[in-house]
């Protein structure tokens, strides 16, 4: 008996698709949304312990249990591991460490020997080169001020047509650039009291050689900085705080993400704002509605992924059926209405004729709604909603289809965020680490399924951004993803998206990309791609089999025409063989990913969500084959 034969029974994919609905549908919360467990590495339990020091915040327990939480993560090398079964990570560990060390840990404890002695078999602390997190250690006096480029505060002051200015980073580091240029003005130094010579490599240790631009940017900058223009100065450091006054949530965050208001609180405190300020007070409560407790850990969630898990869990209980579908669309429905951003904000700045229209990824995150979480809710509302349905999601919709279009890169691709404008050195390396961002396959191939979705298949923007994908695929016929890891979704997207506007299961472009997917399928019959692809090579299309993962190239063959096939009755196979009892799936590994350089996450939700896809397409597909 094959796993799609007899509907109903154990061991067959019918029966697995209904138990993974039930599981789904059970998460769902009661206000309407589903939002999973956002896991990612100790950055953000080290920064917090890091961020309480600086601020001078009175000890409250909160220390010894991000502490406890840090202990309980080592690995057995010494260091810290940024993702799954991965290796000591150089940053992480050092963070981790000091974090340990400001909690009170000595250096001569048995785990604190083993965390050095990891750091240093990394290359020391001297090796790190994340400019931004060195910030954080020179606020604690663990690093000097003088070997990390400043951003001058002046920069606020630039026309929004002028290359460099705020609007042409990125809008996920828009408001940290503007923060860190507050306390880079003054440099101040929160002393640790204590140092870290345990952790250079070698006791006469140097920074490693930097490239010639950032020695001259390091130069420059201080240059700058010793003298700078008295007035030009204050008016800067006054308008980069009310800058980020301004663009406070509702819910006391900036961004609607931990990392960013902890650096707006960083840099609010170096510009002289006091602790009784109204932003001041609703950023720290702010920051408290981060923390979870998870297996007796308190662990920090940066951020919150409930719209996508909500229009992802949407599409996903629509396309399963069954008993119950019904009454989760209408709570979702109403919820992901809700929560449009009907504002003008960020983007708006430098965009011709703003509509709103976008949902962004979080709770709460009005100035900067993204395309994908956009097309996300376009697709699960139109799944459950047809166009001429219900007024209400027709204009919702309507909505984001302007928004969408306004956003379109020059090139015809679409980024997460705004339209790349940067027209300075360095795109590359400020993309990597979250400054900017480029067009991405996954993105794009997620609009263009949202405007198929919505009824705007042969229209230019689409046509546009299918040929934008053309001319990005790989030679080997995949495309490497932004957000996820890595070629299996920005191919899995690519496919989807390409196939919903149109292009034929022929078409080479097509045939290419499920190609490369079947030759990478694991002998389990599932697919997987490690974290380690974003900076090897050989690990590209590798990996241990994930449902999630192996959900992605099934979406993409079943959109290919594949349906029906030996690979994807072995991928369905895969699922079936691996679902728990309660209709979930065991899914340790991190496969998204926020900075390339080293901040991955997982989300406990959508390794339920995407196996549902996966089976519900391939069920269409089969019946629809039949009919």
């Amino acid at each position: 008996m094959t796993t799609t034969d007899a509907p109903g029974i154990p061991g067959t994919v019918e029966h697995a698709l209904a138990l993974a609905a039930d599981a789904l549908r059970r998460r769902q919360d009661a206000d309407g949304f589903w939002k999973g467990d956002f896991e990612t590495s100790l950055i953000g339990e080290a920064g917090e312990v890091v961020l309480r020091h600086y601020l001078r915040l009175p000890d409250d327990g909160t220390t010894a249990a991000d502490a406890r939480t840090i202990l309980a993560e080592q690995s057995p090398t010494g260091g810290w591991a940024a993702y799954h079964q991965g290796p000591d990570e150089l940053l992480l560990s050092v963070f981790c460490y000091v974090a340990l060390r400001l909690a009170g840990h000595h250096p001569d404890e048995p785990p604190m020997r083993a965390a050095a002695a990891s750091i240093r078999a990394g290359g020391g602390i001297e090796a790190v080169d994340n400019l931004l997190m060195l910030a954080w250690l020179a606020v604690i006096g663990l690093w000097p001020w003088s070997d990390i480029p400043l951003v001058p505060p002046e920069i606020v002051l630039l026309p929004s047509s002028f290359p460099g200015n705020i609007y042409h980073f990125g809008a996920a580091a828009r408001g940290i650039v503007v923060a860190n240029s507050l306390f880079m003005a003054s440099r101040p130094v929160v002393p640790a009291g204590f140092d870290l010579r345990e952790l250079f490599r070698r006791p006469d240790a140097r920074r490693l050689p930097r490239s010639l631009p950032v020695r001259c940017a390091t130069a420059l900058s201080h240059w700058y900085a010793r003298r700078p223009v008295r007035a030009l100065r204050r008016r800067a450091i006054d308008k980069a705080a009310r800058w980020l006054v301004d663009t406070q949530e509702t819910d006391g965050s900036w961004g609607g993400n931990w990392p960013q208001t902890a650096n707006v609180l960083m840099g609010l405190d170096a510009a002289g704002l006091r602790r009784d300020h109204p932003s001041v007070v609703a950023a720290l409560s702010a920051l408290d509605r981060y923390v979870v407790e998870r297996d007796g850990q308190r662990r920090i969630e940066m951020w919150t992924s409930v719209v996508m898990d909500t229009a992802l869990a949407l599409s996903a209980n629509a396309a399963a059926g069954g008993p119950g579908a019904g009454t989760a669309d209408g709570p979702a429905v109403r919820w992901l209405l809700d929560n449009q951003v009907t504002e003008l904000g960020d983007w708006a700045v430098l965009t011709k004729d703003p509509v709103p229209g976008g949902w962004p990824y979080e709770f709460t995150n009005n100035a900067n709604p993204d395309a994908d979480d956009t097309a996300f809710a376009v697709v699960a509302l139109r799944r459950v909603r047809p166009r001429g349905s219900d007024p209400a999601v027709d204009e919702a919709c309507r909505r984001a289809h302007r928004w969408l279009l306004s956003q379109q890169c020059e090139d015809g691709g679409w980024a997460a965020f705004e339209p790349l404008r940067w027209r300075l050195p360095g795109r590359t390396r400020l993309a990597e680490i979250g400054f900017l961002e480029a067009p991405s396959a996954d993105v794009t191939g997620h609009v263009l399924e949202a405007l198929a979705a919505d009824g705007h298949a042969d229209t230019p923007a689409a046509r546009r951004g299918v040929e934008w994908l053309r001319r990005q695929q790989r030679p080997d016929g995949s495309w490497p993803g932004w957000w996820a890891c890595y070629h299996l979704h920005g191919t899995s997207a690519a496919v989807t998206g390409m196939a919903a506007c149109g292009v034929p299961p022929g078409d080479p472009a097509l045939r290419r990309a499920c190609e490369w997917i079947l030759a990478h399928q694991q002998p389990d019959g599932g697919w997987g791609e490690s974290v380690r692809a974003l900076h090897d090579p050989e690990w590209i299309g590798r990996g241990d089999s994930t449902p999630s993962q192996t959900a992605w190239a099934l979406l993409a063959l079943v959109a290919a025409g594949r349906a029906d096939s030996a690979p994807v009755r072995a991928g369905l196979d895969f699922l079936v063989r691996t679902q728990q009892a309660d209709g979930d799936w065991a899914e340790p590994w991190h496969t998204w990913v926020v900075h390339h350089d080293g901040l991955y996450w997982r989300d406990s939700l959508l390794r339920l969500i995407y196996p549902v896809l996966a089976m519900a397409a391939h069920r269409a597909a089969v019946e629809g084959g039949a009919a």
